[in-house]
């Protein structure tokens, strides 16, 4: 989670409500929401099809047709390095990046402008680069070109000068030093230390690469509403508030191996749709006007499909409402207190009333992170829910029977149902001896205070998370963008967590590294997170039969692939 999303959102107040429930944003949260959701196996020389597709049961792919998405959030821009709301998600069907490994499994990698790569050392990443991949038709005079490696290097510096980029966290951070080969042919980058999130970073959507050309100048401030890249679509026109058009790329260099070679994508365009309300993107999809819709509960998306032949794709959700304490206020200073908090926390409850079983608890990392997070048969321990215990470390702490907190939140918020969340918790706490003073506030106001940790304790809306680095992050001392602003973890008590933090970022073997995740999250629920996850749920995608190939299973991977088709027949 970069800091610089929430701080465009904070300076433009923009409701975040308005980019969860966008085709282009809102996928990140449930893998399959993402445009066409989860990839499947388009491979030539290095992608491999995880556990995506549906084994073939759509018959034999067509070409043509165009496929229609309503985004209730517009487009900011086609920048890749500064873009937010409905951009992020079209980023990779413009654009390239070196390599991509899905976060959901381990299984997926995706070789796009990097054919692979070298490892002397295990702070160096020596890429190949791929020959053909080569730049759209376009309307800033950009070359049609092959890329090269001196277009990574361009890019990445570009992003050195953006504070507010989304991908500047990881690039001022990680980026050592980097260079393009005399040929340009290979691309190295050198890492300070070794970082086991590498290759989860180097393949963002945030980090895809944009034709050196197109960053001049000249053109810099024409990607506001004009593209140039060598991704599988090109823009073609882009109306502020009404939407945007993509066309297929003639020169995508991809093809299916698995269908006499045929190149890709199958499809001829996409067609965005800015629609502000919700109820009307649902009609829209109800009377064949889009490809498809995600219910805001996975309810609507069943009753929704009630008679219909819509295909449905469930994944987990990647994101959450949490309980946000500061541990340099009081009285969350007293690791008492925050475990009592932790105690009075029902996750049950929160599946059962708001999801309708359609849920799951989390812990210090959230279950759709699968083996990272704890087994259940710990969490059950370390945050069983016991409210006579809250009550009992509450009185060992205080001396009395109850302890006032005051938490703000953001009023008359439905945001992932926060609404629905939030009596629930108010008497959670109180069944655990909190006596609330609470404070609701207007969003922009929240978001204005929580940035910048101006609160005591808050019920809070989160981003996206599909990979752990941001779960540990919550619990360091610079907060989760690791930039002091959000929250303070639980690190700013005790240093040897922050210590430890880092330590686990640089194991490398994916087994060593489980072990140490585990251990973290133990060590940090003997000292009481100051960050704590509710509980993820599942959402339902629903798509007009005519989609067909729908992949799954690998989260915002899906975003890179385009063996999917539509057959209107």
């Amino acid at each position: 989670m970069a800091g610089s999303y929430w701080d465009k959102f904070t300076k433009q107040r923009i409701s975040r409500r308005r980019a969860l429930q966008s085709a282009g944003v809102a996928g990140a949260a449930a893998g399959a929401i993402w445009v066409v959701g989860c990839g499947g196996g388009d491979d030539d020389d290095g992608g491999n099809g995880g556990n995506g597709g549906n084994g073939g049961g759509d018959g034999k792919p067509v070409r043509g047709g165009r496929y229609s998405v309503g985004s209730a959030a517009d487009f900011d821009t086609f920048d890749p390095y500064i873009g937010i709301a409905a951009s992020v998600g079209y980023f990779p069907r413009l654009y390239n990046v070196l390599v991509n490994y899905s976060a959901l499994d381990t299984s997926f990698e995706f070789f796009d402008l990097a054919t692979g790569y070298e490892q002397p050392d295990d702070a160096t990443y020596i890429f190949t680069i791929r020959d053909g991949v080569k730049v759209s038709p376009n309307a800033l005079g950009v070359p049609e070109r092959n890329l090269d490696a001196e277009d990574v290097v361009v890019a990445y510096d570009r992003i050195k000068t953006l504070p507010q980029s989304n991908a500047a966290a990881f690039i001022n951070k990680w980026l050592a030093s980097h260079e393009a080969s005399t040929d340009k042919r290979q691309y190295t980058f050198n890492l300070p230390s070794p970082y086991y999130f590498f290759r989860n970073r180097i393949g963002s959507p945030i980090n895809t690469v944009v034709p050196k050309e197109a960053l001049t100048d000249a053109n810099i401030g024409k990607l506001r509403s004009q593209a140039a890249g060598a991704g599988p679509f090109m823009l073609r026109d882009y109306a502020e508030g009404t939407g945007a058009t993509l066309d297929r790329n003639p020169n995508y260099y991809r093809r299916d191996e698995s269908n006499n070679n045929e190149q890709l994508p199958y499809i001829d365009g996409m067609d965005v749709k800015i629609i502000t309300d919700r109820a009307a993107i649902r009609t829209a999809f109800q009377t064949g006007q889009l490809s498809v819709y995600t219910g805001e509960t996975v309810d609507e998306s069943l009753q929704l499909a009630q008679g219909q032949n819509y295909t449905q794709v469930k994944d987990p959700v990647n994101t959450f409402l949490a309980f946000t304490m500061h541990p340099e206020k009081a009285p969350w200073t007293d690791e008492r207190i925050r475990k009592a908090a932790n105690f009075a926390i029902n996750r049950q409850e929160f599946v059962d009333k708001v999801y309708n079983g359609e849920a799951q608890a989390n812990g210090i990392f959230h279950w759709p992170l699968g083996d990272l997070a704890l087994p259940e048969d710990e969490l059950e321990e370390f945050q069983r829910y016991d409210p006579a215990e809250a009550k009992a470390l509450i009185r060992a702490a205080t001396g009395q029977d109850t302890v006032k907190i005051k938490m703000m939140y953001p009023a008359e918020s439905t945001i992932e149902q926060h609404s629905l969340h939030l009596p629930i918790f108010l008497q959670q706490l109180k069944d655990g001896g909190f006596d609330v003073e609470e404070d609701p506030q207007a969003f922009g106001t929240w978001l204005d205070n929580y940035t910048n940790l101006n609160y005591e304790c808050s019920l809070a809306l989160n981003q996206v998370y599909e990979y752990a680095e941001f779960n540990m992050d919550w619990q360091h001392s610079e907060g989760p963008a690791r930039n002091n602003i959000y929250a303070v973890g639980i690190g700013k008590l005790y240093p040897e967590i922050d210590e430890e933090i880092d330590r686990v970022k640089g194991i490398t073997d994916p087994e060593e590294f489980k072990e140490a995740v585990h251990e973290l999250q133990r060590t940090i629920f003997e000292k009481g997170p100051a960050f704590l996850p509710l509980v993820s749920p599942y959402a339902i995608t629903l798509y007009q039969p005519y989609v067909k190939n729908i992949p799954q299973g690998i989260g915002a991977s899906g975003l890179y692939v385009n063996t999917w088709w539509i057959d209107q027949a």
